[in-house]
C-alpha cells in the first residue's frame, strides 16, 4: 500500500518556508510561531523521508529534493485555491433552465406551467426563448426544446416530442361577427388571411400559398391582411379577431382545448419538423421529472394528416 499524503498543514508550511526561504516569515503569513514551522517542516521531513531544506548559518535553501516538492506543492495549492475561488463566486443553481423557441414557450409551455406545478411544487424553472440555435455543449442550460428536422436533432441525446401539423385557425368571434361561413378551403377567400413573414423561406409549409398547394387547391393569395415575424404574435391577432391564420400543432391545441381558436377546416399538413427535448448532462430528480411531465402532456394523439412537401 502506498504511504498517505502529508497532512495539508504540513503542506502549507512548508511552501511558505520554501517560497520565503525563511521560518520566521512563514509564520508571520501563516499565522504561526517561527519554532511552529520549523516543527512542521521536521515532520514534513520525517514523513517522505527526505531533508528538505539545507539549514545555513542565518540562511535556509532548498535541496534538490525540496525544489522538487516546492514546485509541485506550489502548483496544487494554487490550483485549489482558485477552485474553491470559482466555486464561491458561482451561485447555486437550483432551478431547471430550459432553452427553447419563442414560440414554443409564449404558446405551449407557459400556458401550463400551473399544471406543472401542482405536480413538482418545489421545482424552480427557468426559461430561456429565443430562436437561434443553443447547443448545450456551450451553454449553460439543462434542457433544450429544439424545433428541427430529424436530423438536425443531436444524436444519442434527443427526444422526439411531436411531430408538426398545419391547419386553419380562427376566432370563433370571428365567424359570427362576419356572418361567413368557413366549411371548406374554397371558403378562404372570403377571409382575411394573416401571413407569417419568411423572407428566407426558411418554414415554407407555414405560407398560404404552400398550404393551398398541399390540399390540392390553387387559391390565390393576397397581401390583405397583417404580416408577422413571430407566430405567437400572429397567434394573438388571430385570438383577437384580427383574420385567419396557418396554426401549428401543438403550439395551437391549448388554445383549441379552451375555445380561444376553432379549426374549421379538416385539411391538415405535417411539416417536416418536429418538436425535440435534448438532454444535458444533469440528469438529476427535478430534471428527471420535468422530463417525464414533458414527454406525458405532449403524448396525446393527433388525428390523421395530410404529409406536406419538402420543397
Amino acid at each position: 500500500m502506498p504511504r498517505p499524503l502529508p497532512p495539508l498543514d504540513l503542506l502549507i508550511g512548508f511552501e511558505a518556508a520554501a517560497r520565503q526561504l525563511s521560518f520566521s516569515k512563514a509564520g508571520e503569513e501563516i499565522c504561526v510561531t517561527q519554532s511552529a514551522v520549523s516543527r512542521q517542516i521536521r515532520k514534513l521531513e520525517e514523513h517522505i523521508g527526505l531533508a528538505l531544506f539545507e539549514r545555513r548559518h542565518q540562511s535556509l535553501a532548498l535541496t534538490e529534493q525540496g525544489r522538487v516538492l516546492f514546485d509541485v506543492v506550489s502548483a496544487s495549492l494554487a490550483q485549489l485555491s482558485d477552485t474553491v475561488e470559482s466555486l464561491q463566486k458561482k451561485p447555486v443553481k437550483h432551478g431547471i433552465t430550459i432553452s427553447t423557441t419563442t414560440a414554443f414557450a409564449a404558446l405551449w409551455l407557459v400556458p401550463r406551467l400551473a399544471r406543472f406545478r401542482a405536480r413538482c411544487p418545489d421545482a424552480a424553472l427557468h426559461i430561456e426563448a429565443e430562436n437561434r440555435v443553443i447547443e448545450l455543449k456551450n451553454a449553460d442550460v439543462d434542457l433544450v426544446i429544439r424545433y428541427c428536422t430529424p436530423d438536425q436533432a443531436p444524436p444519442g441525446s434527443s427526444i422526439l416530442l411531436a411531430g408538426e401539423e398545419v391547419f386553419p385557425v380562427c376566432s370563433p368571434a370571428l365567424l359570427r361577427r362576419n356572418g361567413r361561413k368557413l366549411g371548406c378551403v374554397e371558403d378562404l377567400k372570403h377571409h382575411t388571411l394573416l401571413h407569417l413573414a419568411d423572407p428566407q423561406n426558411s418554414w415554407p409549409w407555414l405560407q398560404w400559398s404552400s398550404w393551398f398547394k398541399g390540399v390540392g387547391t390553387d387559391l390565390p393569395v393576397g397581401d390583405v391582411g397583417f404580416r408577422f415575424s413571430q407566430l405567437d404574435q400572429m397567434i394573438q391577432a388571430v385570438a383577437r379577431g384580427h383574420g385567419v391564420a396557418l396554426g401549428s400543432s401543438p403550439l395551437v391545441d391549448n388554445l383549441l382545448a379552451e375555445g380561444v381558436l376553432v379549426a374549421p377546416l379538416t385539411e391538415r399538413l405535417v411539416s417536416p419538423r418536429s418538436f425535440f427535448l435534448c438532454l444535458g448532462p444533469r440528469r438529476d430528480a427535478s430534471v428527471i421529472s420535468f422530463v417525464a411531465w414533458l414527454q406525458a402532456t405532449m403524448s396525446s394523439p393527433t388525428p390523421p394528416a395530410i404529409e406536406a412537401g419538402h420543397d
